[in-house]
């Protein structure tokens, strides 16, 4: 495949994307007045009969290209101007069409009249392609109007009525298909007891939970902020050891006669021991006694 080729396939395939990101197949014609007598009144300040378009998509559809005609065999009886900017309609929203017969009155006015017995239709900016129509009861009165309306709000499925309506020029024909809350409301609780059960419920129900999350988040941080108490070091004792005392006793008795070092270290052996001792801190009271020649002997050399 030459460059040629590819160009021209690109070229196709970015129009044809253009075509369809455009949904111009989302548009239909909702409703129309070929006689307004007391009606709206377009630009001019006339009463002149209209027909309405409404792009039924979600996305903004640029319908600037499109034709309007009475005729069937005249597709591209009317061209809808491409260059105004007020050819793009919304979502959901809709447009007049003012069918005087005048199109140099500007973007909005056709070349041709509405006629109660006759249809409208909508083609697509292709020239060829018919996207919707509308058929104009003979019998519809004046200040009348024939009209679809949508059967589900969701899918934007629209069904002519079969009866005359009253005219909703700019509006768009959903009314009393779907109940709004409130109108459901209105209907089942007319007092207002049951919104006023309702709101008390969820109103103490939220103070429950956040009474519920506070107190647990205080008992939380009471608990973490509370110190472990602190684990007392038993005091050490010194041990009593009787050989070092008796060790003791024996080297002084061996060193010097007599029997004051023989009592010294008696008190030592007895003080080491816990046996006896006074209540002053690092004093050893030693007081005589009877017994101490039969403790201690003196050992020969």
């Amino acid at each position: 495949m030459d460059s040629k080729k590819i160009i021209l396939a690109v070229i196709g395939l970015v129009t044809a994307l253009a075509a369809a990101a455009q949904n111009v197949s989302d548009l239909i014609l909702s409703e129309a007045v070929p006689c307004n007598t007391q009606g709206v009144t377009d630009g001019y300040g006339r009463h002149t009969g209209w027909v309405e378009i409404t792009n039924t998509s979600q996305g903004t559809v640029n319908f600037g290209g499109c034709f309007l005609t009475d005729d069937r065999t005249r597709p591209q009886r009317y061209m809808i101007p491409k260059g105004d900017a007020s050819t793009r309609l919304g979502p959901r929203q809709v447009t007049l069409l003012w069918c005087g017969g005048n199109a140099d009155e500007g973007t909005y006015y056709t070349n041709f009249t509405l006629t109660p017995g006759g249809t409208v239709y909508l083609v697509s900016n292709d020239g060829k392609t018919f996207i919707d129509s509308l058929s104009i009861p003979a019998a519809l009165p004046a200040d009348m109007a024939v009209r679809k309306v949508a059967r589900d709000n969701k899918k934007m499925d629209f069904r002519t009525e079969s009866e005359p309506a009253v005219p909703s020029p700019m509006t768009m024909n959903t009314v009393g298909i779907e109940e709004t809350g409130a109108q459901r409301m209105a209907r089942t609780d007319p007092n207002g007891w049951i919104l006023t059960l309702t709101s008390v419920s969820v109103v103490f129900a939220a103070l429950i939970i956040l009474w519920w999350i506070f107190t647990g988040i205080g008992r939380a941080f009471t608990r973490k902020g509370k110190a472990a108490p602190k684990k007392e070091t038993p005091k050490k004792e010194a041990p009593a050891d009787e050989a070092v005392a008796a060790a003791i006793a024996l080297a002084l008795d061996m060193e010097q006669d007599g029997d004051t070092y023989a009592a010294i270290a008696l008190a030592l052996h007895l003080y080491l021991s816990e046996s006896v001792h006074d209540t002053e801190s690092y004093v050893i009271t030693i007081r005589p006694t009877a017994a101490r020649h039969e403790t201690f002997r003196k050992l020969p050399r």
